[in-house]
């Protein structure tokens, strides 16, 4: 699993109003199959937590900055929760905590959430681990894998796939094309951010390219830069 994807996949929940963690580790403290030589091995990782909260906007000036549809459609005021799963080699399946529906690690992360009481964890959890997503009228939280594309088998079984290219697509399309149209400018200055994410965003804000080529130029740097790293 490389790097500059998952950061990837984290900055574009980022940009779509979620606040993040990054790398959480379910720990398995009281299991004492998986202790060896003193350390104690985790029951999973995830590679990011997100959270929007109901009623968040972004706003500069007269541009109210524009969401991916794809990722908030049906938040309808309510918390949204998304554990993201990336997926950047050839295994595009959730991993084996989801497929085996290990409900122990899905109920450490509902409760580390904490937008559910200790009497609804396990309902939660099961809803989860079967349907990957559950919702009430105050909430929502959703299990996604973002890959390259979605595994069909279990596509079909529910499991919702948000690609590279379709967030490459957003920041292209949606997010930058939405200053233009306001007639704001091209983009904003953000030099505080990550290195990486600049570079990308650069590419999707190179209004002398058209839209096809900046996207295809995002998706190759992701390339290029996961063979540096590994």
């Amino acid at each position: 699993m490389s790097a500059i994807y998952e950061k990837f996949v984290s900055w574009y929940l980022r940009f779509n109003g979620y606040f993040t963690i990054d790398n959480f580790v379910v720990h398995a403290a009281d299991d004492p199959n998986r202790i060896r030589n003193g350390i104690i091995a985790p029951h999973t990782e995830t590679d990011t937590i997100a959270l929007r909260m109901p009623y968040s906007v972004e706003i500069a000036g007269n541009l109210r900055i524009a969401n991916h549809e794809i990722l908030v459609e049906g938040q309808n005021g309510r918390f949204d929760v998304v554990i993201a799963e990336v997926k950047s080699g050839n295994d595009n399946r959730p991993n084996r905590v989801w497929r085996n529906k290990n409900l122990a690690p899905i109920k450490y992360i509902v409760r580390f959430v904490g937008l559910y009481d200790e009497c609804q964890i396990t309902n939660v959890a099961s809803q989860l681990a079967t349907h990957y997503c559950y919702e009430n009228e105050r909430s929502r939280i959703r299990y996604i894998v973002f890959a390259s594309e979605p595994n069909q088998h279990y596509l079909g079984q529910g499991v919702k796939y948000i690609t590279f290219s379709q967030i490459a697509e957003f920041l292209v399309e949606i997010r930058g094309q939405c200053w233009i149209r306001s007639g704001i400018g091209v983009t904003s200055i953000h030099y505080q951010w990550d290195e990486q994410i600049n570079k990308i965003f650069t590419m999707a804000n190179d209004f002398e390219k058209p839209l096809p080529e900046r996207r295809s130029a995002i998706l190759e740097f992701l390339v290029s830069e996961s063979q540096k790293t590994g």
